[in-house]
């Protein structure tokens, strides 16, 4: 007779197939107006779209199927899935989409999947804008082999250790996890937006007599991936005041009296994880995957059918069909796309250009996100900005930083955008009922719209009411209101603001009275001032350099260095910049001028890596230059020591080269305060051979 066995819980997972939840929609408006024609889970992001990296991420940890929960744009996400190799036979899974129109939160679209019941054990919850290398499958073990022990265990949440100015943390939205220090069991979690500025947080004094190894955590990034069990479903569909997985569930169910249940965090540190939460991470995580962070989810994998990139020298990714003219200068972290034609003297850096791109002679593109089919004329210039599918810039007009134009928004010609302009085809403020379309796809989008009195306007429906002055004589586009301008709540419209593209973390501050923070401009004197009393930036200063002197005297490490000055900014309500100003001479005093390069060297690569924390973008480092060049100039012997300064910032990756770049052509590099002729001599140490840094000793 055949010997009897005994199923176990763990046998039952193993049979099932593995099921996983995409989340499609985020349910906010920071990608806007570009999600008025296009989810954000199908936006490109170094050319491929975002879905494409969380499928792949799920096809690797051996998913056998997967629900999409859509509501905007339903059709197009349908359409995009039915045409992809996840829909082949060849598939690793069985991929289904899952409309809810009448949801409005991630709460209602978890209601509506458990409604459904489809899902028959443990499944993977995440969202459709992940880009991760992380194998899933592992952690799935880990879940099942912790709920064995833990019978009440209804979650793991996928964490990244990573420092909490790490640059693909959103800056207006952050989480502080309360864990056990043994188990990861998480056991408080509180969201921590940057404003209103958070500097406490009640915690039931059982979790201390229950948990005597107590870790109070704000240096993770949330990947947004979490393990859950079906329980999850059913909690959400009796509790409907749950709305937000971590503001509502995960802190409803963690200051729960009632309901018993555990959830765990499992901590990644040797993997990539990251969520495009908003323009500011969008940026961010696509500087990660050109720079291979994330390898092996990188372009020259071509995620897509049909995709053709290869890797060259400088992190540029180029595909089949491109043609480069002979004057061209791509600098590192680039990528273009297949179809594209640039023309003479384009200087292209730290930037993606999509398919099918048209640039003309002489163009000028920074830290710039072209998507395809845009036509791009002579004499133009990006920076930091992104221009959708079939954009159109007229000859000789600059796009400054942080700008978005939206699809088919045409610019020109001779028109200069101010930083941080929104362009789209569509109108806000107008009467939704007067517009009647029998396309179900515009019938969808304008349900979305009408409660927010916006309109659709067609390619083909003429519209003359486009404002010339801004986007010239040939131009087609409305102004889109940022939507900050509609936020109530003052620390809402913040937190909103500082997730934008390009936005300069110098200006963060944090008291309610914006009045009292303070910026020294170059040309400042150090006397300058109409009081006796010394002023508040004047006592920040001074604590500043005695925090760095304690550093010094005491070996303190980088990492306590900067927490302490970080601690001391922000109490002080004072910027990056005001930091930076003290720091960088503090450090440099350090020198030995007995043996004066060397010494500069030394106390540079021990001490340089602090001034790294206290930059944050291009321009925080174009600035710290400034500082640097101000501090240089004040005497001969500073002079001295400039060029290896700076060499060995750039060397440990404090400064990169498009900064210097810009340093080197600003006409402030060229004078200033001190002696004129120390100033022209160092801007002189620095000179440029196309794109290769030369540093003359």
């Amino acid at each position: 007779m055949a010997p009897t066995t005994k199923s176990t819980g763990k046998n039952i997972e193993a049979e099932t197939a593995l099921q996983a939840v995409v989340l499609a929609d985020s349910f906010n408006e920071r990608f806007r107006p570009i999600t008025l024609d296009m989810p954000r889970c199908l936006l490109p992001l170094c050319n491929t779209p975002l879905i494409e990296y969380t499928l792949e991420c799920l096809a690797v940890a051996g998913v056998q199927e997967v629900y999409i929960l859509c509501r905007a744009h339903s059709e197009k996400i349908k359409n995009y899935i039915s045409t992809s190799k996840w829909n082949r036979s060849h598939s690793p899974f069985k991929i289904i989409p899952i409309v809810t129109p009448e949801a409005r939160s991630i709460g209602d679209v978890l209601r509506e999947l458990d409604a459904k019941q489809l899902i028959s054990s443990d499944f993977i919850l995440i969202s459709g804008d992940v880009v991760s290398n992380i194998h899933l499958d592992k952690i799935l073990d880990a879940h099942r082999t912790r709920k064995n022990i833990d019978k009440n265990l209804i979650m793991t949440m996928v964490v990244k250790e990573a420092s909490p100015f790490h640059r693909t943390r959103s800056l207006g939205e952050s989480s502080i996890f309360v864990l056990d220090g043994k188990t990861q069991e998480c056991v408080h979690y509180e969201s921590a937006e940057l404003y209103p500025h958070k500097r406490n947080m009640i915690m039931d004094m059982e979790v201390f007599e229950k948990h005597s190894n107590v870790q109070i955590r704000n240096d993770f990034v949330d990947c947004q991936i979490d393990i859950c069990s079906i329980e999850v479903l059913a909690l959400f569909t009796e509790n409907f005041d749950y709305q937000d997985i971590r503001k509502d569930f995960v802190y409803g169910i963690l200051t729960s009296d009632l309901l018993g249940k555990t959830i765990y965090c499992h901590i990644v540190k040797d993997a990539y994880a990251a969520r495009v939460r908003d323009l500011q991470t969008y940026d961010a995580i696509s500087k990660d995957v050109l720079s291979r962070w994330t390898y092996p989810i990188v372009p020259d994998s071509n995620l897509q059918e049909g995709d053709s990139y290869e890797y060259m020298r400088g992190q540029i990714y180029k595909e089949q069909n491109v043609s480069l003219s002979r004057s061209c200068v791509l600098g590192e972290k680039v990528i273009i796309g297949s179809g594209t034609e640039i023309a003479e003297n384009v200087k292209i850096t730290n930037s993606v250009i999509g398919r099918r791109v048209n640039i003309g002679p002489n163009v000028k593109i920074d830290g710039a996100y072209i998507w395809d089919n845009v036509t791009i004329n002579a004499n133009c210039s990006i920076s930091r900005s992104i221009l959708a599918n079939n954009v159109v810039l007229e000859e000789n007009v600059i796009v400054n930083k942080g700008c978005l134009l939206s699809y088919n928004v045409i610019i020109g010609p001779k028109i200069t955008l101010p930083s941080y302009t929104k362009l789209t085809r569509h109108k806000q403020n107008l009467d939704y009922d007067d517009y009647d379309t029998k396309d179900k796809e515009d019938k969808e989008i304008n349900q979305l719209l009408h409660a927010q009195n916006i309109k659709l306007v067609k390619d083909n429906q003429k519209d003359d009411s486009y404002d010339i002055k801004l986007i010239g004589e040939n131009g087609k586009g409305h102004i889109w209101n940022d939507e900050t301008s509609d936020v109530e709540d003052d620390d809402e419209a913040k937190n909103i603001k500082v997730t934008t593209l390009a936005y300069d973390l110098s200006n963060l501050s944090f008291t309610d009275d914006e009045s009292t923070a303070s910026v020294i401009s170059e040309g400042s004197s150090d006397e300058e001032s109409d009081s006796d009393e010394p002023s508040n930036l004047e006592i920040f200063s001074k604590e500043v350099a005695q925090t760095v002197e304690r550093a010094f005297s005491e070996g303190h490490t980088i990492e306590i260095a900067s927490l302490e000055l970080n601690t001391l900014r922000m109490a002080s309500n004072t910027s990056f910049r005001d930091t930076r100003i003290v720091v960088i001479p503090s450090i440099l005093n350090q020198k030995n001028t007995d043996k004066l390069l060397a010494s500069t060297k030394d106390v540079l690569t021990r001490w340089g890596p602090l001034i790294g924390k206290l930059v944050h973008s291009k321009d925080d480092q174009t600035d710290a230059l400034f500082t640097l060049q101000k501090y240089c100039a004040k005497t001969d012997i500073n002079s001295k020591i400039f060029a290896p300064s700076l060499r060995t910032l750039y060397e440990i990756d404090v400064i990169e080269e498009d900064a210097i770049l810009e340093w080197y052509y600003d006409e402030r590099s060229k004078g200033g305060v001190g002696k004129p002729e120390i100033y022209s001599k160092i801007h002189d140490v620095v000179y440029f051979d196309s794109t290769l840094l030369i540093l003359a000793l």
